[in-house]
């Protein structure tokens, strides 16, 4: 009987060592928004090259909308019910809030590399746009 205490107290030691060890989700939503903001970026980029006029995003601290020659689009961001994007809970923009990504019709946003952070807790994502060729990455 004893021998089988110490092995349950073993497996009850090694388990929780184990979950200590477990990412947060924070990571995996920081990871999924960081992959659904190029995403839409992209999509921006393309309209832009296939309408030959300005698209864009305009970014807030807890969500983005998708711009058509400045205003809000009628159309919707691509897996969304709306032009804008609301951020997972705790997901927060801590560098570009207000900023508009504007692409022209050869996809580029413009003479300036642009940033975009994304944070949750201490974690934090940089989305880049290369200036002139518009490379997302």
């Amino acid at each position: 009987m004893i021998e089988v205490i110490a092995v349950l107290l073993l497996f009850g030691i090694v388990a929780a060592v184990v979950v200590s060890y477990a990412p947060s989700t924070d990571s995996y939503k920081l990871a999924s928004e960081e992959a659904i903001m190029k995403g839409h970026l992209r999509y921006a980029q393309f309209r832009a090259m296939g309408d030959n006029m300005s698209w864009g995003i305009s970014f807030t601290s807890n969500s983005y909308t998708l711009q058509k020659s400045g205003a809000p689009a009628s159309s919707n961001l691509p897996n969304e019910n709306s032009a804008t994007h609301n951020l997972h809970a705790g997901v927060t923009i801590t560098s570009g809030v207000g900023t508009t990504i504007t692409f022209d019709e050869w996809g580029s946003p413009g003479p300036s590399n642009i940033s975009i952070i994304l944070s949750v807790g201490a974690d934090s994502r940089t989305v880049m746009l290369t200036r002139n060729t518009g490379f997302i990455q």
